[in-house]
C-alpha cells in the first residue's frame, strides 16, 4: 500500500499504532474465530439460521440474523489473521522473535531486548524495520 507513496510522520505513526493494535490482539482474534466457528456449527446443527441477536441502540433494540452476522465477523477475522500470518512468514527469525515477544506476549521493549540479546536501542531499529515491512505487506487489510 505504501510502497510508492511518501507518508507524513503523523500518518505513519497512526498506521503503525493500528498495526500494533492488531498484533497485540492477534491471539484474541484467533480465539474469537474458534468461538464464532463453534457458534456457526451450533446454529447449523439446530437447522435454525434465523436465531436473532438483540443490539441495544439507545432505547431501542435492533435484531440481526446471527448466521450472517457471525459469518461476516468470522470472514473479517480470518482475513486479518491470515494476512498477519503471511506477512510474518516473510520476516527474518529475529524480526519474528521481536513480534512474538513484544506483541504476542505483550512484553516490554526492555524484557524483549533482554530475551533476544539486543539493546533497547537496537530493538527500536528492528521495530521500525518490521513496521516498514508490515506497512507494505499488510496494506489496507488491517485498516478495516
Amino acid at each position: 500500500m505504501y510502497l510508492h507513496q511518501e507518508i507524513s510522520k503523523a500518518e505513519r505513526k497512526r498506521l503503525v499504532k493500528n498495526i500494533e493494535k492488531h498484533l497485540k490482539n492477534y491471539k484474541n482474534y484467533k480465539l474469537a474465530s474458534l468461538n464464532l466457528t463453534k457458534q456457526l456449527d451450533f446454529i447449523s446443527a439446530n437447522k435454525n439460521n434465523k436465531i436473532l441477536f438483540a443490539e441495544n441502540a439507545g432505547d431501542c433494540y435492533h435484531f440481526h440474523e446471527s448466521k450472517d452476522m457471525i459469518t461476516n465477523e468470522l470472514n473479517q477475522l480470518h482475513l486479518i489473521t491470515t494476512s498477519i500470518d503471511t506477512s510474518l512468514s516473510e520476516l527474518t527469525e529475529l524480526e519474528t522473535k521481536f513480534i512474538q515477544y513484544r506483541y504476542f506476549k505483550n512484553w516490554t521493549i526492555e524484557k524483549s531486548a533482554l530475551e533476544i540479546g539486543y539493546s533497547d536501542k537496537a530493538l527500536f531499529v528492528i521495530r521500525n524495520q518490521v513496521m516498514d515491512k508490515l506497512l507494505i505487506s499488510l496494506g489496507t487489510v488491517i485498516f478495516m
